[in-house]
């Protein structure tokens, strides 16, 4: 949904800050100081964070996987930076670029600045929609292997591997993430309302900054960020190949991945969470799937209604069937 409306009635009726603070709360982002935070990361060189994440004493674990299309590959610099200027520098980022683009029907043109970096990789390979970010390294490390998975047009804050790492060793067999959502119980995806958001009602996202513990979802939402391992997805092979999946599936990579993640899926508090600049608005959206996966024929025909209740078995926490206990609630 759009926040322009309350944003607007909060501007006229308690100001600028009020508006500002009504923002953060729908949208889970600290807008002051993601300004701060994008100004910052435009100041800093590529290169020189690179030396210095190679250089770091410490490092978490985890491996960042991503990917991108041909239109935004050239504009995907300030999201590494966001992802060295950490905390916690991650063991090693891969930027998963096909070898030609499925959606966009063309190449890609690896800027130079990519070229070189010892933290980046870029792995070459075949184009499987938005799973890409993920699909090929989950293949190629260990099955215990902890990878955080995020998306090409977002900022994170510098805890953000911190945090997602630190939820990762405290429960080593589920997957945390930054945001995500419950299915609803009649498995029918449909635009959020300022009620459902209010309320975090399914299908609302669940976001970490409103959270004080740990909630249990059904998915988990790669624009925020998430981690898994190998080990969490026993049917791997079904997964990597769509086998038996509607066509629908193609172009909605979180329901499709964590409908096979075995691993329990939570949403963890964190006091910022990533953000989309800005200046480049307008270039996301015109790339963005999001008209694509509201489909035809109302929220009956959504890509994400489609897969949830092709997979409807599969949720453990929403959905008609087969309902385990919450983990431990927001409170």
């Amino acid at each position: 949904m759009s926040f322009v409306l309350p944003l607007a009635l909060a501007a006229i009726g308690g100001g600028i800050a009020t508006a500002i603070s009504v923002h953060d709360f729908f949208e889970g982002e600290t807008l002051i100081a993601d300004l701060r935070r994008a100004r910052r990361l435009s100041r800093l060189d590529l290169t020189e964070l690179d030396r210095k994440v190679a250089a770091a004493p410490v490092r978490s674990p985890a491996i960042v996987s991503l990917t991108t299309i041909p239109s935004r590959i050239g504009h995907i610099a300030m999201t590494l930076k966001s992802l060295m200027d950490q905390s916690l520098p991650p063991a090693e980022i891969r930027i998963n670029v096909p070898d030609h683009s499925r959606r966009e029907n063309c190449g890609y043109e690896i800027p130079a600045e990519l070229e070189g970096l010892a933290t980046v990789r870029i792995v070459r390979c075949e184009d499987v929609g938005p799973a890409t970010k993920l699909f090929p390294t989950l293949t190629a490390v260990e099955p215990d292997a902890p990878i955080i998975v995020v998306d090409d047009d977002r900022i994170y804050p510098p805890g953000f591997i911190a945090g997602l790492t630190a939820a990762a060793e405290e429960d080593p067999d589920a997957a945390p993430a930054l945001s995500g959502w419950v299915v609803p119980e009649d498995l029918t995806d449909r635009p959020t309302t300022i009620r459902t958001n209010l309320y975090m009602l399914p299908p609302a996202p669940i976001r970490a900054r409103r959270l004080r513990q740990r909630r249990e979802i059904d998915i988990l939402q790669g624009f925020s960020g998430y981690l898994v391992r190998p080990r969490f997805f026993p049917q791997m092979a079904a997964m990597l190949s769509h086998d038996g999946a509607p066509e629908a599936a193609f172009f909605v990579d979180d329901v499709w991945i964590s409908g096979h993640c075995a691993a329990p899926k939570y949403v963890i508090p964190a006091a910022r969470a990533g953000f989309q600049l800005w200046s480049h608005r307008a270039l996301y959206r015109a790339s963005s799937l999001g008209l694509i996966n509201r489909g035809e024929g109302g929220d009956e025909g959504r890509n994400n209604t489609i897969v949830i209740r092709h997979m409807a078995e599969c949720w453990r926490v929403g959905g008609p069937a087969r309902r385990a206990p919450q983990g431990p609630q927001d409170g």
